[in-house]
């Protein structure tokens, strides 16, 4: 059995927490996790830890939550490394950019695992913008640099759906699986230098953006294509709704039938869910 690699783990989400379980299923645990502060979540408000905190801390593995990326922070880094320096940093849902001293500082610099086939979709949210503007996606494993989901690729693997568009979390959790996996073979391979980056086409980059409540508002009369791909790629967030009476109504499942969108479960303003057919004959 080869030895352990050490790495430092960038993460802060669920579906962070959800890629480190796939790397210890396939023996890579890292030495330590850095992730975001602890801070107040849910109704309550409560102080809680981050996903990929409790994560970590349910394994005594090492875990830093710096405010910010700084020389105190880099310094903490350092000192923690084992001897010889780090071999490698590993990033994934961080939620901050890091900067050129810290992606550098391991021996084999810091990898990123990036749910989409980059160059499409960089930015924030390619999961839902594959959903709405695609017919196929993936994951990529890229060396990081100093621009966003830029860096050259070190691996990719495209995700097959048989029926698409898919819902949100189906396609997160196809992305999960996958990028973990790929990323378990990367980890060693990359650290043994069996692997060469390739730089990406810019010429083929798209760009995903942040959503906002308003864009989950469905019109009806639009094209029902379109329609079926914002209800599957806005499930948890911004929700798929329409309004009527002024009162929205949100749109849990739906599909095309002959080229018409049909709606099969909606859940209006203060209610439980209910069929389409339901609600149609109470309003």
């Amino acid at each position: 059995m080869p030895a352990p690699i050490p790495f430092v783990y960038f993460g802060t989400p669920e579906i962070s927490a959800r890629v480190l379980s796939i790397l210890e299923n396939n023996g890579l645990t890292p030495t330590m996790v850095v992730t975001a502060p602890d801070k107040p979540q849910g109704r309550g408000q409560k102080v809680s830890a981050s996903p990929v905190a409790k994560w970590a801390e349910e394994r005594n593995i090492s875990v830093l939550k710096p405010e910010r990326i700084d020389s105190d922070f880099i310094n903490t880094l350092m000192t923690a490394a084992p001897q010889g320096g780090w071999p490698l940093f590993v990033v994934f849902a961080y939620g901050h950019i890091l900067p050129q001293e810290v992606i550098h500082l391991p021996n084999h610099n810091t990898l990123n695992l990036h749910p989409s086939l980059l160059p499409k979709f960089r930015g924030p949210a390619p999961i839902r913008s594959a959903i709405l503007e695609a017919d196929e996606t993936g994951v990529s494993i890229i060396e990081l640099d100093e621009r966003m989901d830029h860096g050259p690729i070190i691996a990719q693997d495209q995700v097959v759906v048989s029926d698409w568009p898919p819902a949100y979390p189906e396609l997160e959790q196809l992305l999960i699986n996958a990028g973990g996996k790929l990323l378990a073979q990367t980890i060693p391979a990359w650290t043994e230098g069996k692997l060469n980056p390739t730089p990406q086409k810019e010429v083929e980059a798209t760009y995903s953006h942040k959503f906002t409540a308003s864009d989950g508002e469905i019109n009806l009369s639009a094209d029902p294509e379109k329609n079926l791909r914002k209800i599957r790629a806005f499930t948890d967030w911004p929700k798929a709704h329409f309004f009527a009476d002024g009162k929205r109504v949100l749109i849990k499942k739906a599909h095309l039938e002959e080229g018409k969108l049909v709606i099969d479960v909606v859940q209006p303003a203060g209610s439980t869910e209910m069929t389409y057919k339901d609600y149609s004959n109470q309003s």
